[in-house]
């Protein structure tokens, strides 16, 4: 003890003597060497007092009197509760946005619950939630044409395809990133650009094949391996009739007896619709050659509506007719199998690419509300194992390494056909007009059959009804 804390510490004795008569109390506050001041108080905190060593009187700070008594918490915790939670820099993360609403507009039926049942890992892997709306084909088309920003994907027939295209109905899907591989078959891809511009991504394609029964073709003296020619085929049909049985079934309404039954015999013979200018190419010989040699057909058959058309090759009842791959799924005890579609009409002649192919593709329109998101569920529904999933669904992949894999042959045959027929097919020319140029040939030759009018007159006919149709001159039917 120093001799400056002797005088306080005989002061504190002092104190504490009186302070205990008037009822108050004291304190020592110590240090190291010995007391360094005197607390004072009644108990009483504003009424306290603080003596110093040389006797000074000061006041203590009683502001944290005033305030409530908080328990201890961990200031961490504390800070959690009240700040948003920090990144690794320390800057506040943003709350978590809502998924990505994407609507899909799809073909209803088998192709619509396929999708779906492909939607829920893309979901969960992009943070987007997916709502699908099945349409007819009339209501997909109307749809997409109506130009409403409801869709952000779509099922899109490559019939419409030129249309949309004038209307700018699709967005283009090569400036949202799209970029095709080359495992695609490239007659199919043709239908979705316009040589620079991809508008469609081939979600499955049917091309036109040729459905036999396989008893016919035996009963013929032929097998499936023999029809080679158009010319084949007209012999295993004149057998079937003079057998009593229906030889060639071809279809009822004007737009299916042209596309179905009438364009693959037209390229067979190496005629078109159109010439290289576009301008019809109607009134030619190969066009006259291929509508008499139609005529000799469907003489040996009859027309079937599509209820009954497969049953009746299937059963026997008729020898042979053209239908789309996706109709029908031949198996190795099936009494119809298809066959690759004859490329010529005479066995000596050159090769022509004979089947017409359509595709259902998955487009983007123009004013859909979230097109970057749209355009990776596209890529994904594409892809080749997601592809592979849909086949049950009897969904057809454009693509070679699933057309040709052979592990998948064994389960689906077909598909060799299938594929060598998409191969081998011509689109319908990208025409809006082409529905009408359907429904102008199929009623001149609807004429021809009936014997209302000679071949050459009802191709005159048909070149001048389609000229005005394309020149956008109104022209009644003749």
């Amino acid at each position: 003890m120093n001799r400056k804390t002797i005088p306080l510490c005989l002061l504190c004795l002092t104190l504490l003597c009186s302070l205990t008569a008037c009822k108050q109390s004291a304190g020592i506050i110590g240090g190291a060497d010995g007391p360094t001041a005197i607390f004072v108080t009644d108990g009483d905190t504003q009424n306290a007092i603080v003596i110093g060593p040389d006797g000074e009187v000061t006041t203590p700070d009683n502001s944290a009197a005033d305030t409530e008594t908080v328990p201890d918490t961990d200031p961490d915790a504390a800070a959690a509760e009240t700040e948003p939670a920090s990144g690794p820099d320390g800057i506040p993360s943003a709350p978590e946005e809502p998924p990505t609403p994407l609507t899909l507009a799809l073909l209803s039926g088998p192709w619509a619950e396929a999708v779906k049942a492909e939607l829920s890992a893309f979901e969960t892997g992009n943070h987007v939630v997916c709502e699908v709306r099945e349409l007819s084909r009339t209501e997909l088309h109307d749809a997409l044409l109506q130009n409403t920003a409801d869709y952000d994907l779509m099922m899109v027939h490559s019939s419409s395809v030129a249309e949309f295209r004038k209307t700018g109905a699709l967005a283009s899907l090569s400036a949202l990133g799209y970029r095709p591989d080359s495992d695609f078959i490239p007659s199919v891809m043709d239908i979705c650009t316009d040589g620079s511009t991809y508008f469609l991504a081939p979600w499955y394609g049917n091309a036109s094949v040729l459905l036999c029964n396989k008893q016919s073709l035996i009963a013929a003296g032929s097998s499936t391996d023999r029809v080679r020619s158009l010319q084949h085929l007209l012999s295993v049909c004149k057998a079937a009739k003079q057998r009593g049985e229906i030889g060639f079934a071809y279809h009822q309404s004007h737009q299916d007896r042209v596309t179905l039954d009438f364009l693959p015999i037209l390229r067979g013979f190496d005629g078109w619709f159109v010439d290289h200018n576009r301008k019809p190419s109607i009134y030619t010989k190969k066009f006259q050659d291929a509508v008499n040699f139609f005529l000799e057909l469907t003489a040996t058959g009859k027309s079937l509506p599509d209820s009954e058309f497969i049953s009746a090759i299937d059963s026997g009842k008729a020898a042979a007719g053209f239908i789309r791959s996706d109709w029908y799924t031949p198996s190795a005890k099936s009494a119809a199998t298809y066959i690759a579609f004859p490329t010529v009409s005479a066995s000596n002649e050159e090769a022509n690419s004979s089947g017409t192919c359509t595709v259902w593709g998955l487009g983007i329109p123009a004013n859909a509300p979230n097109p970057e998101q749209a355009e990776h569920l596209l890529e994904y529904l594409v892809h080749p194992n997601i592809q592979r999933n849909l086949l049950t669904a009897g969904v057809t992949p454009c693509r070679y390494s699933i057309l040709r894999d052979p592990d998948v042959q064994k389960e689906y045959p077909y598909f060799e056909k299938v594929c060598a027929a998409m191969e081998n097919s011509q689109y319908v020319p990208t025409l809006t007009e082409w529905p009408e140029m359907c429904d102008i040939l199929g009623e001149e030759l609807w004429k021809t059959m009936a014997g209302r009018k000679k071949v050459t007159e009802a191709l005159a006919d048909a070149q001048s009804r389609m000229e005005a149709l394309l020149a956008g001159e109104a022209r009644p039917d003749t």
